[in-house]
């Protein structure tokens, strides 16, 4: 008899925790380099924060994954009355967190015109046009219409899920029941298309979100795809994949990747390896992920990823108009870090705030709405 999957893999959550967190130190890095200060860490000892970029890829793979593992049954046969369920349910997930904090970024810029007008117009205006407005609330990031860092910068991925979506309804279906050679093509096809995007880029890197991020996130969501088969097929079985020391030892190996700089494509099937083996494990992985603050960052990821840029910007806006014409000094490493820990601070402080009155509530209502127009 066929046993069931379990609706739900807990130790993936947690993961996509510390993917977000790992995306805000990438961000708050960027922004004392692009402010002429230290970065936390000097890229002569390291590269792990610098490539911090490539954690949107693991975003995308894990995507690919829960998607699949969710919805693959229901996409089967593709009626109309799935496929209006399944976007629904897609849209209500991302999109009201969404357009509330385009809403904050909105705020954000009215309180800088009204009390530091000069300042706004010299720096931040330009950043901040109607039809960039348009093109990010109507998730237009990555369609090419847009080609500099803009508005709420780090929804360009939530864009690009978007659009991958819509795909996965022909792509699920595909692969799930495809056979392995099909499965085989589509990972290789997927690997030659990161190369592609890294052809694109100058430093031969993955750090691309305009034209080419719908793209990026189409290859790390089939990678997800045909990941969450090898664990379709593995959930029942006691094989290596479920060792404790595999887990690690593929962490390890990422962690090394990032922090020698390596070539970008080589994180990609690590990323797709350690995802497999967390959501395999039993053993001390698991219970290691599975701690309360790993699961508390992790429910609250969404809002952590969205929000972050919001704090950052604020933060950087007080360091051009206090901190800067205040003092000669360069910030030192422990001055640098305390201003992360502030921010970090706020970061979750408000992602707690929008996930429990933003996120969840409006999630509820718009699918409660779906769900009483179907009765009707």
């Amino acid at each position: 008899m066929k046993q069931r999957l379990t609706r739900y893999i807990p130790s993936l959550t947690p993961l996509r925790g510390i993917a977000a967190i790992l995306v805000v130190f990438f961000h708050f890095d960027i922004w004392l380099m692009l402010r002429g200060f230290p970065r936390l860490i000097d890229l002569e000892y390291s590269s792990i924060i610098n490539n911090g970029y490539v954690w949107v890829d693991f975003f995308f793979i894990l995507s690919g994954f829960v998607i699949c593992h969710v919805y693959s049954e229901k996409l089967e046969h593709r009626t109309k009355t799935t496929v209006k369920n399944y976007l629904w349910a897609r849209f209500s997930r991302l999109y009201p967190l969404h357009v509330f904090i385009m809403l904050l970024f909105v705020l954000q810029i009215i309180v800088l015109l009204w009390l530091f007008p000069e300042y706004a117009e010299k720096k931040w205006l330009w950043t901040r046009s109607l039809p960039d407005f348009l093109y990010h609330l109507f998730f237009l990031q990555t369609s090419g219409i847009v080609d500099r860092p803009v508005w709420n910068v780090g929804s360009w991925s939530i864009a690009a899920e978007w659009w991958t979506y819509i795909l996965a309804i022909i792509l699920i279906p595909l692969l799930n029941k495809g056979n392995m050679v099909l499965r085989i093509i589509s990972v290789i096809l997927s690997l030659l298309g990161y190369i592609f995007i890294t052809s694109q880029n100058p430093k031969f890197t993955l750090d691309e979100f305009y034209a080419l991020g719908t793209l990026r996130c189409v290859f790390g969501f089939t990678v997800g795809i045909v990941v969450y088969q090898a664990y379709k097929y593995l959930i029942y079985k006691e094989t290596i994949w479920t060792k404790d020391w595999l887990f690690f030892v593929i962490l390890v190996s990422s962690i090394l990747v990032l922090h020698f700089g390596l070539y970008d494509v080589i994180i990609i099937p690590l990323f797709a390896v350690l995802i497999l083996c967390a959501a395999l494990n039993k053993g001390l992985p698991h219970k290691l992920l599975n701690t309360k603050p790993l699961i508390f960052i992790g429910n609250i990821s969404y809002s952590i990823y969205l929000i972050h840029l919001f704090w950052i910007y604020t933060w950087v806006m007080w360091i051009d108009l206090y901190f800067i014409p205040s003092t000669t000094t360069t910030p030192d490493l422990a001055q640098r870090t305390l201003w992360f820990l502030i921010l970090f601070s706020l970061i979750v402080a408000s992602s707690y705030i929008t996930y429990n009155y933003v996120e969840i509530p409006a999630q509820k209502k718009l699918r409660q709405w779906r769900a009483s127009k179907r009765k009707d």
